[in-house]
């Protein structure tokens, strides 16, 4: 979309469904440009077509909403023929990273680094396709869960210093259905990483219980204008979704900006600094005072480069908000348990 507006909270009733989705997750929104030149599906993800897409991130944990450590970031267009994907999974261990090229729908593909996409063309919370590509390419495709479907995709992968890139296209015929304007379809992308101490199963669009979550997919709106997003409303909350209604737009959330999300988390982190300094104001013992002015002073420092980012003019894009998010939800977590242990220790010596 080619709106400066951020986008917005889609406000309406929610919908009635027989099996209605016990939680308050977003139910997120992405507005699909029109690629208005052709795209080379080569990993790359290099022509300017791409600046038109929403970039996004914020994946969390399959089974809960919290922000997993190393991230993912994406991109959807399309046009009269396909719907492409664009992807971006930072990997800090790429030393580690040795893609294992595997046949077509081999369970394989799923043992090592890999994207799953989860399309639902007809948004019936019923007839979805799943697609996984791994790092080095390779293809496993099925409807639901029979493998026997294989579309016409075309996938590669690109590795770089400390990401790996992916792009892929999925011809809207294999799918079933026309493109149009204002068109609904469900969608997810999720991914398997394997490298590190811990396995890591992680998801754009909250799911529960496992990524075959078809009534918690996303959204994907085919070139909408206003007042079409403003009218699907009840189309989104089908299947009972109750959260808060996120379209995203090419500057990034609907709900608040990403500065302002930054400036918010920022403002958490401040607070707990407040109460830490007050705390070690009323601590009788100096080298507990002075340790807690030297942790109030490194959190200080720490913060002082995002409060400055935020700021001035630069642009505070989805990846730039997530990484600065994460740090500063670490950051709030250890201030929390210095607080909590200082308050013990006071506790303890009124005993």
């Amino acid at each position: 979309m080619r709106r400066s507006t951020l986008a917005m909270i889609v406000t309406c009733a929610v919908g009635t469904s027989l099996c209605p989705a016990a939680d308050n997750y977003d139910v997120k929104v992405y507005p699909c440009p029109l690629a208005d030149k052709p795209i080379v599906v080569d990993g790359a993800l290099d022509e300017t077509c791409w600046n038109q897409a929403p970039l996004v991130g914020g994946f969390t944990r399959y089974n809960k909403p919290e922000l997993v450590a190393v991230q993912t970031f994406l991109r959807i267009l399309h046009d009269a023929r396909c719907l492409y994907f664009g992807i971006v999974c930072d990997e800090p261990l790429m030393k580690d990273l040795t893609p294992v090229p595997q046949a077509r729908d081999a369970r394989g593909v799923f043992h090592g680094e890999t994207i799953e996409l989860f399309i639902d063309p007809k948004h019936d919370h019923a007839q979805y396709y799943q697609i996984a590509v791994n790092a080095a390419g390779s293809v496993y495709d099925s409807h639901r869960t029979d493998a026997s479907w294989s579309g016409d995709v075309v996938a590669k992968t690109q590795l770089g210093k400390d990401r790996w890139t992916l792009e892929v296209a999925i011809p809207w015929a294999d799918l079933g259905v026309k493109p149009a304007p204002g068109k609904v379809v469900g969608f997810n992308v999720c991914r398997d990483r394997y490298l590190g101490n811990a396995r890591a199963w992680s998801n754009w669009s909250q799911t529960d219980g496992n990524f075959h979550d078809p009534i918690r997919f996303a959204h994907l709106v085919l070139s909408p204008t206003a007042e079409q997003l403003g009218r699907l409303g009840a189309e989104f909350r089908k299947g009972g979704r109750r959260g808060a209604i996120v379209v995203f737009s090419a500057e990034g959330f609907a709900q608040t900006t990403y500065r302002a999300l930054a400036k918010r988390s920022i403002a958490g982190v401040e607070a707990l600094l407040t109460e830490l300094d007050k705390a070690r104001q009323q601590e009788a013992d100096p080298k507990t005072r002075a340790e807690l002015d030297k942790r109030t002073k490194a959190c200080r420092s720490e913060i002082a480069p995002f409060k400055e980012q935020i700021a001035g003019q630069a642009r505070v894009d989805a990846a730039t908000w997530t990484r600065m998010e994460h740090r500063i939800a670490q950051l709030t977590g250890k201030l929390q348990q210095v607080i909590w242990d200082a308050r013990l220790s006071a506790l303890l010596s009124g005993i």
